[in-house]
């Protein structure tokens, strides 16, 4: 008899499956979420440059060699950490799909629905405003980082555009886009609330008025 007839299941014999524990899972999403959460401390207080891998895996009391399995290199943290700052937590559903985002259309008045937008913009901007700037320093040095800042940048257009649609009920004149993107942007966050000292509850009802003012001007 030949080998692989030897090899072969006989018939009726179901295939063999790998099995991975669920507390194993549990294990491994609480090692990367830990992490993570080192990585966006770190990154946030010290930039690109003054963190390094062995102060994540210290930080988040593992070794090294675990860091990059469950999350990867330096690089890859640093994208996934900014991922999960904007969209506050590690599951795999895009900005646009979440149930924040879509809520900027529910609102019966345009009040309802930029104060909503002010919190969503708020939410992101308080959470990511550490990394992005990490990232920009990153970009200066690594490719990877630059095409990742890049493709933010584009994305943030996308969703500046589908969200003002949303918001306003219609399609946005090009000057409304671009003021838009003006006062949504972290660099407008970041000389109100980190270099002015405002709360973030200021700064979201300042931006909740904006929006509401943008969109009811006359054509």
């Amino acid at each position: 008899m030949s080998t692989a007839e030897n090899d072969a299941a006989a018939p009726g014999t179901p295939p063999t499956r790998t099995y991975r524990s669920p507390r194993r899972r549990l294990q491994a999403a609480q090692t990367r979420a830990a992490v993570l959460e080192a990585a966006h401390e770190l990154f946030a207080a010290h930039g690109w440059v003054g963190t390094s891998m062995r102060d994540i895996a210290r930080t988040a009391g593992v070794s090294v060699e675990t860091v990059y399995a469950t999350v990867g290199s330096k690089v890859a943290v640093l994208k996934i950490a900014l991922d999960v700052a904007v969209a506050g937590d590690d599951e795999p559903v895009a900005l646009a799909d979440r149930p924040e985002f879509l809520a900027l259309g529910v609102g019966p008045t345009l009040e309802d629905r930029a104060g909503a937008a002010a919190r969503l913009v708020g939410a992101i901007n308080h959470r990511a405003c550490l990394l992005d700037a990490a990232l920009r320093q990153g970009a200066a040095v690594e490719d990877e980082l630059g095409e990742r800042l890049a493709e933010l940048e584009r994305g943030r257009r996308e969703g500046t555009s589908a969200g003002g649609r949303l918001v306003a009920g219609r399609r946005l004149r090009a000057t409304e886009f671009d003021e838009l993107w003006m006062l949504t942007s972290i660099a407008v966050h970041n000389l109100l609330v980190r270099d002015s000292g405002w709360s973030r509850d200021r700064y979201e009802i300042w931006l909740a008025d904006r929006i509401e003012e943008l969109f009811s001007r006359p054509a």
